[in-house]
C-alpha cells in the first residue's frame, strides 16, 4: 500500500486530485449538515466553511485559481430553497480570497436522489448529467461539496471539470462517510 493512500483509492483512483475532508458523517454533524441543506438553518454553512478553510489552510497548499460547487437542477433548487454547496463555496471564498464560480458547471438534467441509491447506481445515476461552460485549460480548482459518500458525484463532475482542460480538481467536503481513517491518515492520489 502507497503512503497516504487508503485501498480503496489505491483500486479505484477517483478523478479528483486532493480531498479536503475534516470531519466524518455521524452525529453531531450529520445533523447539523441536514439542517441547513433540508431546512435551511444558514448559520451551519458558516461551521461547514469554517471547518473545510481551517482545514485547507493548515496544509499550507498552493490556493486554487477559483471554487465551484457542485450544481443542482432548477427544480431541485426550487424543491429545497437552497444549494447548500453554493453557500458553503461563497463563504470559503470570501474567507480565503479565493474567487468562486458558482455558474460555471450545470446539472442538465434531473436524477434520482443520491443517497436512495447503491454505490453503483449512484455512479451510473449521473453518467452525463454535469456540463461545464467554458474551457479551463491548465487551471487549478476546488470543488465544493457538504459531505461525501460514495464519491460517484465528486468523480463526475471532476471528470467533466478535467475534460474541460482543468490540470487539477481538490475537492473539499466539511465531512465524508465512513469509518474514521487511522490518525494522520490523508486520502490522496
Amino acid at each position: 500500500m502507497q503512503a497516504g493512500i487508503c485501498g480503496q483509492c489505491q483500486q479505484q483512483p477517483p478523478s479528483f486530485d486532493d480531498i479536503a475532508a475534516p470531519l466524518f458523517y455521524e452525529t453531531p454533524v450529520d445533523k447539523m449538515l441536514c439542517a441547513l441543506k433540508y431546512r435551511q438553518q444558514l448559520s451551519f454553512a458558516r461551521t461547514a466553511a469554517g471547518v473545510i478553510v481551517d482545514t485547507v489552510l493548515a496544509r499550507g497548499q498552493k490556493k486554487p485559481d477559483f471554487l465551484c460547487a457542485v450544481p443542482m437542477t432548477r427544480r431541485a433548487l426550487r424543491r429545497r430553497g437552497l444549494n447548500q454547496s453554493a453557500f458553503i463555496a461563497r463563504l470559503a471564498s470570501r474567507t480565503l480570497g479565493i474567487p468562486v464560480n458558482i455558474s460555471l458547471l450545470k446539472k442538465v438534467r434531473n436524477t434520482d436522489q443520491q443517497s436512495a441509491l447503491s454505490a453503483k447506481k449512484r455512479r451510473s445515476n449521473l453518467i452525463g448529467v454535469f456540463t461545464c461552460k467554458r474551457r479551463l485549460e491548465g487551471q487549478h480548482i476546488a470543488l465544493i461539496d457538504d459531505i461525501l459518500t460514495t464519491g460517484a458525484t465528486a468523480n463526475e463532475v471532476s471528470k467533466v471539470l478535467k475534460l474541460a482542460g482543468a490540470a487539477r480538481v481538490d475537492l473539499w467536503v466539511c465531512a465524508r462517510t465512513g469509518e474514521p481513517p487511522k490518525r494522520n491518515h490523508r486520502c490522496t492520489k
